[in-house]
């Protein structure tokens, strides 16, 4: 185009062109963030084992002791730490413990005794130092009277749920707190039972 001439209609000014295209910004290091999502896996992994081993820890309930609230089947999330520091279980509290027959076997029951109490069922009813117990929980079937019973300083006494189906201190005695493995806090499995245990 000579000097003077005017651009053809249409036609788009013509802008300089850089010498050189800008510099693309630096790539991360390859590998970097790989190595921080298997230091999280590992993190995880570690913590899990370490709350499996020293916190928590789940049983699967073997018999109908413990019905209406707990049915068989049940996986239930257990607290090992519930009782430390020589804390005694609360009335009313769901225990996982050694069965005391020998067996090993691992039951849950209820805490209805504590240390220098005396208990005994009369009936349908638990009588706990000459108060009735009130007991929303249990299924009290046909009833059982028992000898009155005193629970030592290191042992509480135990009952199932469901009481013509639960063999426990009516049949034992008092258990000593030694063989108590935890809180039982909740069921998480089947999804149709899971929620707090109370």
């Amino acid at each position: 185009m000579q000097e003077g001439e005017q651009p053809e209609a249409g036609a788009a000014p013509q802008l300089p062109q850089p010498e050189t295209a800008p510099a693309e910004p630096a790539a991360p290091p390859k590998g970097r963030g790989s190595v921080a999502k298997a230091a999280v896996v590992a993190i995880v992994i570690a913590s899990a084992v370490l709350l499996r081993l020293f916190v928590y820890e789940t049983d699967i309930v073997e018999g109908a002791s413990m019905r209406p609230g707990v049915q068989p089947g049940d996986y239930v999330l257990m607290c090992k730490l519930s009782y430390l520091k020589h804390r005694t279980p609360r009335r009313f509290d769901v225990v996982t413990l050694r069965s005391p027959d020998g067996s090993g076997e691992v039951v849950i029951k209820r805490v209805v005794g504590l240390p220098y109490e005396w208990v005994w069922t009369f009936g349908k009813q638990v009588v706990v130092d000459s108060r009735p117990l009130v007991e929303p929980y249990a299924d009290k079937g046909r009833g059982k009277t028992t000898a009155p019973v005193w629970v030592p300083p290191d042992s509480i006494y135990v009952l199932g749920d469901n009481r013509d189906g639960s063999e426990d201190s009516r049949a034992w005695g008092p258990v000593p707190l030694s063989s108590v493995r935890g809180k039982a806090l909740l069921i998480y499995l089947p999804l149709r039972d899971a929620g707090l245990i109370r």
